[in-house]
């Protein structure tokens, strides 16, 4: 990590998996550690600049823009919570690749458990949906991969992702 940087703490997952709820309940510990941080995510942005397309295509598109706006946050010595659903290797990688200090979590959780507990609307009749219409590309090295099964409150699952983010950035900052 670049210690004259922000970081973007990229949350990933499917919807209705927790990253939004995480991503509140760490913002203060966050901001504690590693200074002043928001929250941001792909629905936020996509709302900003009006982008409505969910296709992959849609999504590598979109990631451009998105990462000019992270790393010129993070340049601005702002800590970001990005949680975006992505699960797309390409999109991913265009963030990788122009944001110095991203750090990736994943937060992993079973689409059809998420179904069946209705933990989104986002499932109920629309196209382009990932996990069901378009195949997810899962990421292969995240820093912190959280398991989500839904048996623990997400309050827990929040507090032990702390515990490991210290862990992992304790020597480098």
């Amino acid at each position: 990590m670049k210690n004259k940087k922000g970081i973007v703490f990229w949350i990933e997952g499917f919807s209705g998996s927790g990253k939004t709820t995480i991503s509140k309940n760490i913002q203060k510990d966050i901001s504690k550690l590693f200074g002043a941080t928001i929250i941001l995510s792909g629905d936020i942005l996509r709302k900003f600049f009006d982008k409505n397309g969910y296709s992959k295509k849609d999504r590598i598109k979109n990631s451009y823009k998105f990462s000019e706006i992270l790393k010129y946050l993070t340049e601005q010595k702002l800590n970001v919570i990005y949680s975006a659903v992505c699960l797309n290797n390409s999109a991913r990688n265009i963030y990788k690749k122009n944001i110095k200090n991203f750090f990736q979590i994943y937060i992993k959780s079973d689409i059809k458990k998420i179904i069946k507990l209705r933990r989104k609307n986002t499932y109920k009749n629309k196209k382009n949906i990932l996990g069901v219409h378009i195949k997810p590309e899962y990421p292969t090295k995240s820093h912190i991969i959280i398991e989500n099964n839904f048996d623990k409150p997400i309050n827990k699952l929040s507090r032990e992702l702390i515990v490991k983010i210290k862990k992992k950035l304790k020597y480098k900052i």
